[in-house]
Protein backbone atom coordinates (compact mmCIF):
# COMPACT_ATOMS: atom_id res chain seq x y z
CA UNK A 1 0.00 0.00 0.00
CA UNK A 2 1.62 3.06 -0.61
CA UNK A 3 1.41 6.15 1.61
CA UNK A 4 0.53 9.28 0.82
CA UNK A 5 -0.65 12.40 2.53
CA UNK A 6 -4.25 13.48 2.76
CA UNK A 7 -5.19 16.30 0.42
CA UNK A 8 -7.86 17.55 2.92
CA UNK A 9 -5.54 17.19 6.38
CA UNK A 10 -2.33 16.63 5.44
CA UNK A 11 -1.99 14.10 7.22
CA UNK A 12 0.15 10.71 5.97
CA UNK A 13 -1.44 7.70 5.42
CA UNK A 14 -1.47 4.30 3.81
CA UNK A 15 -3.90 5.19 0.30
CA UNK A 16 -6.67 2.72 -0.41
CA UNK A 17 -8.36 4.17 -2.36
CA UNK A 18 -9.07 7.90 -1.99
CA UNK A 19 -7.27 11.07 -1.69
CA UNK A 20 -8.32 11.09 1.51
CA UNK A 21 -7.92 9.78 5.18
CA UNK A 22 -9.87 7.57 6.81
CA UNK A 23 -10.96 10.08 9.04
CA UNK A 24 -11.38 12.80 6.54
CA UNK A 25 -14.08 10.06 5.26
CA UNK A 26 -15.82 9.33 8.44
CA UNK A 27 -16.28 13.43 8.80
CA UNK A 28 -17.32 13.74 5.10
CA UNK A 29 -19.87 10.87 5.72
CA UNK A 30 -21.19 12.95 8.28
CA UNK A 31 -21.56 16.39 6.28
CA UNK A 32 -23.08 13.75 3.28
CA UNK A 33 -25.60 12.61 6.20
CA UNK A 34 -26.38 16.39 6.92
CA UNK A 35 -26.53 17.56 3.39
CA UNK A 36 -29.36 14.83 2.50
CA UNK A 37 -31.22 15.76 5.53
CA UNK A 38 -31.43 19.53 4.83
CA UNK A 39 -32.70 18.31 1.01
CA UNK A 40 -35.23 16.57 2.56
CA UNK A 41 -36.57 19.72 4.38
CA UNK A 42 -35.67 22.19 1.66
CA UNK A 43 -35.99 20.67 -1.77
CA UNK A 44 -35.37 24.12 -3.86
CA UNK A 45 -32.23 24.94 -2.12
CA UNK A 46 -29.28 26.04 -4.25
CA UNK A 47 -25.63 25.13 -3.03
CA UNK A 48 -25.06 27.82 -1.38
CA UNK A 49 -28.46 28.00 0.80
CA UNK A 50 -26.99 24.19 1.37
CA UNK A 51 -23.39 25.15 2.32
CA UNK A 52 -24.45 27.79 4.28
CA UNK A 53 -27.74 25.50 6.30
CA UNK A 54 -24.89 22.89 6.86
CA UNK A 55 -21.85 24.56 7.30
CA UNK A 56 -19.92 22.78 4.95
CA UNK A 57 -18.19 24.75 1.97
CA UNK A 58 -19.61 24.98 -1.28
CA UNK A 59 -16.31 23.48 -2.84
CA UNK A 60 -16.58 20.26 -0.83
CA UNK A 61 -21.01 19.72 -1.24
CA UNK A 62 -19.89 20.23 -5.70
CA UNK A 63 -16.67 17.78 -4.90
CA UNK A 64 -19.34 15.26 -3.38
CA UNK A 65 -21.70 16.35 -6.56
CA UNK A 66 -18.62 15.60 -9.11
CA UNK A 67 -17.94 12.06 -7.30
CA UNK A 68 -21.36 11.12 -7.50
CA UNK A 69 -21.55 10.82 -3.80
CA UNK A 70 -24.70 13.00 -3.69
CA UNK A 71 -27.46 12.38 -6.56
CA UNK A 72 -29.72 15.61 -6.82
CA UNK A 73 -32.63 13.53 -8.78
CA UNK A 74 -35.20 15.68 -7.18
CA UNK A 75 -33.09 19.16 -6.19
CA UNK A 76 -33.75 20.93 -9.85
CA UNK A 77 -31.74 24.36 -7.92
CA UNK A 78 -28.59 22.20 -7.50
CA UNK A 79 -26.42 22.93 -9.84
CA UNK A 80 -22.98 24.31 -10.76
CA UNK A 81 -20.79 25.71 -13.75
CA UNK A 82 -19.55 22.99 -16.23
CA UNK A 83 -15.48 23.29 -15.80
CA UNK A 84 -15.64 24.15 -20.03
CA UNK A 85 -18.39 26.54 -20.56
CA UNK A 86 -20.01 28.06 -17.23
CA UNK A 87 -23.13 26.25 -17.96
CA UNK A 88 -25.11 25.05 -14.98
CA UNK A 89 -25.23 21.02 -14.39
CA UNK A 90 -26.20 18.60 -11.71
CA UNK A 91 -23.35 15.98 -12.17
CA UNK A 92 -19.97 15.86 -13.46
CA UNK A 93 -17.36 18.14 -14.74
CA UNK A 94 -19.15 19.28 -17.64
CA UNK A 95 -22.70 20.00 -19.09
CA UNK A 96 -24.33 17.72 -21.48
CA UNK A 97 -23.48 19.67 -24.68
CA UNK A 98 -19.38 19.85 -23.53
CA UNK A 99 -19.64 16.25 -22.83
CA UNK A 100 -21.53 15.17 -26.46
CA UNK A 101 -18.64 17.37 -28.19
CA UNK A 102 -16.02 16.19 -26.32
CA UNK A 103 -16.99 12.43 -26.93
CA UNK A 104 -17.21 13.45 -30.50
CA UNK A 105 -13.75 14.84 -30.52
CA UNK A 106 -12.59 11.67 -29.56
CA UNK A 107 -14.63 9.57 -31.33
CA UNK A 108 -12.75 11.67 -34.38
CA UNK A 109 -9.85 11.34 -33.38
CA UNK A 110 -10.19 7.49 -32.74
CA UNK A 111 -10.94 6.82 -36.04
CA UNK A 112 -8.35 8.84 -37.59
CA UNK A 113 -6.20 7.06 -35.54
CA UNK A 114 -7.88 3.36 -36.95
CA UNK A 115 -7.29 4.88 -40.36
CA UNK A 116 -3.69 5.71 -40.04
CA UNK A 117 -2.69 2.37 -38.13
CA UNK A 118 -4.60 0.54 -41.29
CA UNK A 119 -3.09 2.54 -43.97
CA UNK A 120 0.29 2.10 -42.50
CA UNK A 121 -0.75 -1.92 -42.58
CA UNK A 122 -1.84 -2.28 -46.13
CA UNK A 123 1.65 -2.48 -47.80
CA UNK A 124 2.53 0.86 -47.28
CA UNK A 125 5.63 1.16 -44.66
CA UNK A 126 8.59 -1.51 -44.55
CA UNK A 127 9.89 -4.06 -46.78
CA UNK A 128 10.46 -7.84 -45.86
CA UNK A 129 13.72 -9.15 -47.57
CA UNK A 130 11.65 -10.97 -49.88
CA UNK A 131 10.09 -8.33 -51.17
CA UNK A 132 14.32 -6.97 -51.75
CA UNK A 133 15.05 -7.17 -55.70
CA UNK A 134 11.76 -8.44 -56.02
CA UNK A 135 9.50 -7.00 -59.69
CA UNK A 136 5.89 -7.40 -59.98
Amino acid sequence: MPITNCKRCGRMYNRVGRDICPNCIREEDRMLTEIRNFLRKNKLANIAEVAEGTHVEYEIIVDMIRDGRLILRNHPNMSYACERCGKPTQSGRFCGSCTQELARGLSAASAELRAKNAQTKSGKGFYSRNDVGRLD
